[in-house]
């Protein structure tokens, strides 16, 4: 003979209905740890994170670290139409990074961007530049299916062995944040 208690026929029905409420919340929730707050050195001035709508033809430059060979060159100036955003859906043209500006007096034209996406083990990675008289902003903009990964992405710029700044991003499925995915009129 076992010694317990038996539950009441009401709670045998809540206790499956409570785990079944508990799976949706957690399908409904993005996924993962929260991205860190972006950290960046002394030399960055300002340091902004955001996503955009990308839909718009883009310029290209070659990026032979880049999966694709190739990076976006934005022909118009690139505003954030969700600054401050770190958790991003995973939908077609929409776009996330960082946007930087050098203290006065700071330059390189030899820095490096750095993009790790969730199950590589060696970042994507680009030349580019910053300075005190303009923004940099490097980004990922979703083209293709195979590049809707979810789960947390990192964005560097290395100015030889010194990292300029840090940044995360949490990709999680496009359901997850209709309100940006439905916005751009973008699709997954």
């Amino acid at each position: 003979m076992a010694w317990g208690i038996e539950p009441a026929p009401a709670a045998w029905f809540a206790v499956p209905m409570i785990r079944a409420l508990l799976a949706l919340a957690l399908l409904a929730t993005p996924c993962g740890a929260a991205p860190a707050d972006p950290v960046h050195g002394p030399e960055i001035g300002t340091l902004e994170v955001g996503i955009f709508c990308a839909l718009q033809a883009m310029d290209r430059m070659p990026a032979p670290g880049t999966a694709s060979g190739w990076i976006h060159v934005p022909t118009t100036e690139i505003r954030f139409h969700w600054p401050d955003r770190q958790v991003v859906p995973a939908a077609i043209g929409l776009a996330f990074g960082v946007r930087v500006t050098g203290v006065p007096g700071f330059a390189t034209a030899s820095a490096e961007a750095r993009v790790t996406r969730p199950g590589r083990a060696t970042p994507e990675v680009w030349a580019t530049g910053l300075s005190d008289a303009g923004s940099s902003l490097a980004f990922f903009r979703f083209d293709t299916d195979d590049e809707l990964v979810p789960g947390l992405w990192t964005f560097e710029v290395w100015d030889g062995e010194v990292r300029l700044y840090h940044a995360e991003f949490e990709i999680v499925p496009a359901a997850a944040l209709p309100e940006i995915t439905e916005a751009c009129g973008a699709v997954s």
